[in-house]
């Protein structure tokens, strides 16, 4: 909490004239009966209903006196403005985030404002269930260098969405380009998704369907709201076609993260020799981490970019991409 004072501090002594006056009007709503300081009971009154709780005014309290002064309310005046962000532990304590947090870079890269964050107690324990690797937990301090180094979460965002089109487009063109045989597989294969034939495959068709065929990595709303390219809750002709293109060319999900890779990834040589059912990719942001200790007998691997790999394959025969058999 000593953190969030001294950055409260620090806003108020570059404020404005202005965002001064502001502070101290608060503080002086705050203190009803003009006693220079703030009790629990006035505390409760005026503030904000996620802050209002004992366990707030205790971490706000700096003297542990049973009553909060000039420079606590300075921390309370800029977290009621949101201008310094608390989030509330996601592990099951559901305290607010006032110190060192972890939290998870993927949900914060892909489902922004909805994040997942743990006080350090929690993380620390590990009993908690999240749906990313424990790899994708990083401390705040961290989470900062990590967003420096890789660019903003928009920009982050913006190229996967580029992905996903380049994805759609290139499903549109292999359905037109097909033979009335193949169109009708396709054709069969939206029809199975959607069970009830209203022309459109809404959130619970599509996970019954991703569970009947055990595409487990597919099973999950994440993936469903990529292919959801009008956000309108369900999945058009179109956007099943991508998935079916998805389905089909076997693009892959990341063997670290567990996120689907709409772009360039990384393929282990060694497994990749193998044959496509032991191959072991990563996302470029996972390759990038350098945190994944994937190896053969203690042997460091190579990686190599799906382009690299292509190029190394370019004689062998290419793979049919709408195949026809339908994929049930």
């Amino acid at each position: 909490m000593e953190g969030v004072r001294r950055i409260a501090r620090a806003y108020y002594e570059r404020a404005s004239v202005d965002e001064r006056n502001q502070v101290k009007d608060l503080f002086r709503k705050l203190d009803a009966n003009g006693d220079g300081k703030i009790s629990l009971v006035e505390f409760k009154k005026c503030v904000s209903s996620w802050l209002s709780h004992d366990r707030v005014f205790k971490k706000l309290d700096s003297n542990n006196d049973g009553s909060l002064g000039f420079s606590d309310a300075l921390a309370l005046y800029y977290m009621e403005k949101k201008v310094i962000k608390i989030f509330k532990c996601d592990g099951g304590c559901r305290e607010l985030l006032f110190g060192p947090y972890f939290s998870c870079y993927q949900c914060l890269c892909n489902k922004f404002p909805q994040t997942f964050d743990l006080c350090p107690d929690f993380y620390r324990a590990g009993k908690f269930k999240h749906e990313h690797h424990l790899s994708s937990l990083l401390d705040d301090h961290s989470l900062l260098v990590m967003f420096i180094s890789q660019g903003t979460t928009n920009e982050l965002k913006t190229q996967a969405k580029g992905e996903m089109e380049e994805l759609r487009e290139i499903a549109r063109c292999h359905y037109r380009a097909g033979s009335k045989e193949i169109q009708a597989l396709a054709n069969e294969f939206f029809k199975s998704m959607d069970s009830d034939g209203d022309g459109r495959v809404d959130l619970p068709e599509f996970l019954a369907f991703m569970r009947q065929e055990g595409y487990t990595q597919m099973r999950n709303r994440h993936f469903f709201k990529e292919l959801d390219r009008d956000r309108n809750g369900s999945l058009d002709f179109w956007e099943v076609m991508t998935l079916y293109y998805i389905i089909k060319s076997g693009r892959p999900f990341c063997d670290w993260c567990g996120d689907f890779i709409p772009g360039l990834f990384f393929s282990c040589v060694e497994c990749f020799k193998l044959g496509p059912e032991s191959s072991f990719n990563l996302c470029r942001n996972c390759y990038r981490s350098t945190k994944c200790n994937h190896n053969h007998n203690g042997r460091a691997d190579q990686f190599l970019d799906n382009y690299t790999l292509l190029e190394a394959r370019r004689d062998s025969a290419p793979g049919v991409i709408f195949q026809n058999q339908v994929m049930r």
